[in-house]
């Protein structure tokens, strides 16, 4: 197995954890101990794609690579990130 194969299998299985810590979230809830594993999954993801730019494999760019798997958790955003949004079609708010 060459470099760029087994960064594929260890990108796999990241995306197996990633999926695995997701199931558990849902079935725990968003406990202490889940947020500290699925951060531990992020950081393991952060780390192939580190590994796979400094072999040269893959993209060099980070964000929004082809294929890539982006975590992005179901919890609530901040009420307050969208304070000054407008709706699509809609316009500015007019009651404040």
């Amino acid at each position: 197995m060459g470099v760029s194969d087994d960064l594929t299998a260890a990108a796999g299985h990241v995306a197996g954890l990633r999926r695995a810590v997701t199931a558990l979230s849902k079935e725990l809830g968003n406990t202490i101990d889940v947020q500290r594993l699925r951060d531990d999954v992020v950081r393991l993801a952060d780390d192939v794609d580190l590994v796979a730019r400094g072999a040269g494999v893959g993209s060099q760019n980070r964000a929004g690579a082809p294929g890539e798997i982006v975590f992005i958790t179901d919890e609530e955003y901040d009420p307050s990130l969208w304070s000054d949004a407008e709706d699509e079609g809609v316009g500015p708010s007019r009651g404040h």
